[in-house]
């Protein structure tokens, strides 16, 4: 279920989930510098091992990304409005399925030995705790204008709940996918398709 490629290349979004080495004056409690630090260690997790298989590496690099990304956050807007038709364990079934199908389904476009550059702009408000962070990366040859928009949950500082590619939110395009199968099937069809995305 990965975006339509008249909006965006496959690869972008791996440079959104696994990306970049990057210089940036920032502090330590920055979004930033929390893009900066979560974005490199998932890149070094990338390149840790020759094994690429896109099972394995979507299973490495999880950890780390649920260290840097609100997945529920992410989650909650992919399915909109219709999450409050989940039950609560419905909703956590939906996290861990859509956060290991959007994971699994672009390491397996992903090159870790591929060079990745991103260059951060200075961030943006977007309301309370929350901040919209432009860069642009360049990977396999290809320029992607890219926006993290984050949000500080308190002691565990800054974490990513969307990003938007050449203008196009990540949660958005899922959400119109989502909503034309649970008006058909209800939350029950919307977890069977995300489990047949990971099969």
């Amino acid at each position: 279920m990965p975006l339509p490629s008249r909006y965006l290349p496959h690869t972008a979004v791996l440079v959104c989930l696994v990306a970049p080495c990057v210089a940036i004056a920032a502090t330590d409690s920055s979004p930033e510098a929390t893009l900066t630090k979560g974005l490199a260690d998932l890149l070094r997790l990338a390149r840790s091992k020759n094994n690429n298989d896109p099972v394995e590496l979507a299973h490495r690099v999880r950890p780390t990304i649920e260290r840097f990304f609100n997945l529920e956050s992410l989650t909650r807007k992919a399915l909109g409005p219709g999450w409050k038709e989940f039950t609560p364990a419905q909703q956590k079934r939906a996290v861990e399925l859509f956060s290991e199908m959007i994971i699994r389904s672009y390491t397996s476009r992903f090159d870790p030995n591929s060079d990745v550059d991103v260059q951060f702009s200075k961030s943006t408000e977007l309301g309370s705790g929350r901040k919209e962070v432009p860069a642009a990366a360049r990977y396999q040859g290809n320029s992607v204008a890219l926006a993290y928009r984050v949000e500080n949950i308190g002691p565990e500082g800054w974490r990513v709940y969307d990003v938007v590619i050449e203008g196009v939110s990540l949660a958005s395009n899922y959400r119109a996918q989502f909503d034309a199968i649970r008006q058909k099937g209800g939350p029950e069809a919307v977890l069977h398709a995300m489990e047949d995305k990971i099969k």
